[in-house]
Order: structure tokens, then sequence, then C-alpha cells
């Protein structure tokens, strides 16, 4: 079954930038207000410290228990991700269950998150991405505007995916992918976009 279908994904990448949106051009995903976003974000944070601490699991947000959604999350300092996991199709039940799945895959699959103190998860910035339907294949990842759109590149059962707004060139973004597969033959791997919403806040408490 093609991994796109079965959405188990990585996004294990060194220096993610984890750009500023377009003033006007971001907004709140239309299926959540501006409270329901803010507990996401902060249902988020508390799924990845009861993780670091080996406490019980926070009590999710009611109304995420009732939706069904496939997303991404990203935890970062400054502009460095030091966690992040996602896919394009639900792998759990209900939203609150996917995004305490993908914190549990982010600290399991990425080996940065491990010398991430108390201090700093409590103080990271936390983004989760919503990908509008399924990733579309495209001849040529320079066809691809990064600051708008995502870029998922796979090599069998194994991806790299950076959300829109996540790397600064297409050139770039292609390159690392690569680099993080361990493909050398650009030919090798089939390119996809694709479109997605998303909500962030920073350490100071800002909402992007």
């Amino acid at each position: 079954m093609n991994s796109l279908h079965r959405a188990i994904l990585f996004l294990i990448l060194p220096i993610l930038f984890l750009l500023v949106p377009v003033a006007g051009e971001s907004t709140t995903p239309t299926q959540f207000t501006k409270t329901e976003s803010a507990a996401l974000l902060a249902y988020a944070r508390d799924c990845l410290l009861a993780r670091m601490e080996g406490a019980s699991a926070p009590t999710p947000p009611g109304f995420a228990s009732k939706r069904q959604r496939a997303c991404f999350v990203t935890f970062f300092r400054a502009k460095k991700v030091f966690a992040c996991f996602g896919g394009f199709s639900p792998r759990r039940p209900n939203l609150a269950e996917e995004i305490a799945e993908n914190v549990r895959l982010a600290l399991k699959n990425d080996a940065r998150s491990r010398a991430v103190s108390r201090e700093t998860a409590l103080s990271a910035g936390v983004q989760i991405t919503f990908p509008i339907g399924q990733p579309e294949l495209v001849d040529d990842y320079r066809s691809i505007d990064p600051l708008r759109e995502g870029m998922f590149v796979e090599s069998g059962d194994n991806g790299v995916a950076f959300v829109p707004g996540e790397a600064r060139t297409a050139n770039w973004a292609f390159r690392e992918a690569l680099r993080r597969l361990g493909v050398k033959d650009p030919a090798a791997v089939r390119i996809y976009r694709f479109k997605a919403e998303e909500i962030s806040i920073r350490n100071t408490g800002r909402e992007l």
C-alpha cells in the first residue's frame, strides 16, 4: 500500500525555518475558533510535557474528541525544530488522539528531542498544520511555491515533508529531502505538493 495512504511519514530535519506568514494571508482554520485553536496548541504542549515527564496523558479539549482530522505537530525553539511528526490521512478516531499520537511519534523518531529540557518544552513554539486534501504529484519540484504550498518527497515507504512556509526555497527543500532520505538520484523519488492551514504560537504566547 502506498505510504501516502498509510499516512505515515517523518519530518526530521536539522533546521527548519518557520516563517511568520505574510500579514493578512494566514487565518485560523475555518473549522476552529480562536479559543479552540488556543486549546489545541495548549493540549499539544501538555502532551509533550506528559511524555517527557512520564506523567498521565492530559485531558483533551472536548471538541477535539468529536472530530477527526489529519495533522502535523511541530515543536521548535527559536527557529529550530526539535520534534515533528504527522500525516495526510487520520490514523486515529479523533483529533485529540491524532495530536497525542503525533507527539509520541515525534519524540520517538527525532533524536534531537531527547536533549530538550522541561524548561525548553514549556517555552517552545508549537504549530499544528492541517493538510487540505491529499498531496498532488508533480513532475518538477521547482513548480512548488514553498512559502504557500507544502512539499512531500517520497522514496519507497519513507518520506520527508515541508509544511507551507517551512522552507525558504523549493531547491533547498528538495535537496534536503534527498539528503534525509539517503537518495542520490533525484529521479528515484516522487514529489508532491500539498495545501494546508496551520495554527501556531511562539514562546511569547502570540498566535501567528
